[in-house]
């Protein structure tokens, strides 16, 4: 649920009210802080985690992860939390409990006389919204319109978002400078009272979308403002953060933007997988540590005895569990997880599943045998009946999207104004399927393919796209592991969809690459629901021997074809070119951005089939 600030509107109530729903997973992964989210009659942004109420909030527990939260956003983060949420919000329409947001853009559009401005200080717009129970007839309507006439507001026609915004590489975000626009081409600036409209027109050489103003012969086409020198025609940034409702210095050139694009918020998150412990004393102290870090001696028992997260405590003798929590007070935290050791947790426990490492969210069953013609390929498959996954959100970046598992990009925004003391998370249940790969095979591979002309290609041009961002590429990236794996995954992904019942939408792959000194190869396909109970077991079954070889024999039959070569399989990046793939395309190999780690890049179909006979591919 996401709650509007107060109306515009002195004649209607002002209280924040309900006017949407979200999934608490969208608030981490594709509509969180600072994304702007569209309603069914207006658009808003959500604020920042300063704006948040701290009522409904659950704590969500997983260390590792706080820990790595820490590491990027620093020591004061105390805790994850999870989404606020009100079992009795339909019963109260008025609530308070729910996730703040504002109206952006800030201009609007009549579309009755195409009338285009400011919602606020104009006294031309209003928010009407009177029913609180449906959140869908809340809208912003023209109160002044020359052609609705005297309706009242509830039955005028609702404006739409104006639809064109711009934003800065710093990740500042704001309305499109429509006056200035209008009026750049006249020496004396914008007239005294600009009254602007935007019409559309329709044309097959270029969009004509067309600004202008009434109280003058200011007319300006929106198609000056795009591409690559359309920035010479705006202003420059003023630093404008509209989830922090504030400015800050900036001055950059701006990029014209349409609502809605795909750039305009790129979620940066951690995730990690809950990995199950031995159920000693000093185990679940520290697995639990963000809740009885701050207890007092004297409220310990009730705490325990009124948490369910801490039921393991319930049978032990207060003085031990006291005795613990001192112990693990005094003892020193060591040096910050980093990423690579969160995955290395995982990769351990995955390789080698066994039964005493297993609780009511971790379950591994190891295949007794592999594929029958992926034995080069495959060293062993597990399939995961049980797992749980926690996001959480640390920034967001716009216009460029973060790096694998880059949790510290040049252009992170922050999610609130001062040091983050919590981030939202979001935990999930589900099922998976783990795939080891030969590491002597891959290694044998790696050496030979790593000086490939079109491996050395794709590599040139992660160095230019890293420099272009402002960023140092990473020399010891594997970029020929990468291929392989990742490019199985998004096959196998294509496949498991077409089987198990998920969409690919909602499969998600996690590669397991190792670090410098300690290479592994692996994946893990997974599918979670937020829903206490998981999925039910579609996904996990397609791990037999059985299925799993008629998934891979598949894959590798869709790799060898796409409907669009042989441009697909003839593609390789320039120096200058951002795409960092090879033969990969919408067609055969891209999926949907809540699957991939890496924005569809490092994909290539000819490290798996010989696509141009040049000895590249891993199965001959």
């Amino acid at each position: 649920m996401i709650r509007s600030a107060s109306s515009s509107s002195s004649s209607y109530r002002t209280d924040p009210t309900r006017i949407g729903n979200v999934r608490p997973s969208h608030l981490v992964t594709t509509a969180g802080i600072g994304a702007v989210v569209d309603l069914p009659a207006m658009s808003v942004v959500v604020r920042g985690t300063d704006a948040w109420s701290a009522t409904r909030q659950e704590p969500v527990v997983e260390p590792r992860l706080l820990e790595e939260v820490r590491r990027v956003l620093g020591r004061q983060v105390s805790s994850l939390r999870s989404a606020p949420w009100d079992p009795s919000a339909d019963e109260d329409p008025w609530t308070r409990v729910g996730v703040p947001v504002a109206p952006f853009p800030g201009w609007v559009r009549c579309p009755s006389c195409f009338r285009l401005g400011p919602l606020h200080g104009s006294q031309q717009f209003a928010v009407v919204h009177r029913w609180g129970r449906r959140p869908d007839l809340a809208k912003i309507v023209h109160a002044q319109c020359e052609r609705q006439g005297n309706r009242p507001n509830t039955k005028k026609r609702a404006c739409v978002p104006a639809r064109f915004l711009v934003a800065c590489d710093n990740g500042h975000l704001d309305d499109f400078p429509y006056i200035e626009f209008v009026h750049a081409a006249g020496n004396s600036g914008p007239c005294a009272a600009p009254r602007l409209r935007m019409r559309d027109s329709a044309s097959t050489l270029q969009p004509l979308v067309t600004i202008s103003c009434d109280s003058c012969p200011a007319s300006a086409n929106i198609q000056k403002a795009s591409g690559r020198d359309g920035s010479q025609n705006l202003p420059r940034c003023r630093g404008r953060h509209p989830h922090l409702q504030r400015f800050e210095p900036c001055g950059n050139p701006l990029t014209m933007i349409v609502l809605g694009a795909s750039n305009l918020w790129f979620s940066v998150t951690a995730s990690a997988l809950h990995l199950p412990n031995a159920g000693g004393l000093e185990d679940i102290v520290a697995q639990h540590w963000e809740i009885l870090g701050s207890l007092d001696r004297n409220v310990l028992p009730h705490i325990i005895a009124g948490m369910d997260p801490l039921r393991g405590l319930r049978d032990l003798p207060i003085e031990d569990v006291w005795t613990a929590i001192e112990q693990h007070r005094k003892a020193d935290p060591g040096p910050s997880a980093d990423a690579h050791d969160l995955l290395d947790a995982e990769w351990e426990l995955l390789s080698r599943p066994t039964t005493d490492k297993q609780d009511g969210d971790f379950r591994a069953i190891p295949n007794s045998e592999v594929p029958a013609g992926y034995e080069k390929l495959i060293d062993q498959v597990v399939r995961v009946t049980r797992l749980r996954e926690v996001q959480a959100l640390v920034g967001f970046t716009r216009l460029t999207a973060p790096d694998r598992r880059d949790l510290r990009p040049s252009n992170l925004v922050r999610l609130r104004s001062g040091p983050a003391d919590w981030v939202p998370a979001v935990e999930k249940r589900g099922e998976g399927i783990f795939i080891e790969f030969d590491e002597f095979e891959v290694r044998q591979w790696e050496a030979s393919a790593d000086q490939h002309p079109r491996i050395e290609a794709l590599r040139q041009a992660y160095r230019g796209w890293m420099h272009s961002i402002g960023q140092r590429p990473d020399p010891q990236f594997p970029v020929a592991r990468t291929l392989l794996i990742h490019t199985l995954s998004h096959l196998l992904i294509r496949q498991v969809s077409l089987e198990c019942g998920y969409s690919s939408a909602s499969i998600r792959e996690r590669l397991y690459l190792g670090s410098p000194n300690a290479r592994t190869a692996g994946l893990l396909l997974s599918t979670a629901a937020s829903d206490s109970e998981g999925t039910l077991g579609g996904l996990v079954a397609l791990g037999e021997t059985t299925y799993l070889k008629r998934l891979l024999d598949g894959a590798m039959h869709d790799a060898e074809r796409c409907s669009s070569d042989p441009l697909c399989s003839e593609h390789i990046p320039t120096e200058e070119s951002r795409s960092m793939h090879l033969a990969a395309c919408h067609a055969c190999l891209f999926v949907s951005e809540t699957s991939c780690e890496t924005n569809n890049k490092w994909l290539d179909r000819g490290v798996l089939v010989d696509l141009s006979r040049d000895g590249i591919s891993f199965l001959r």
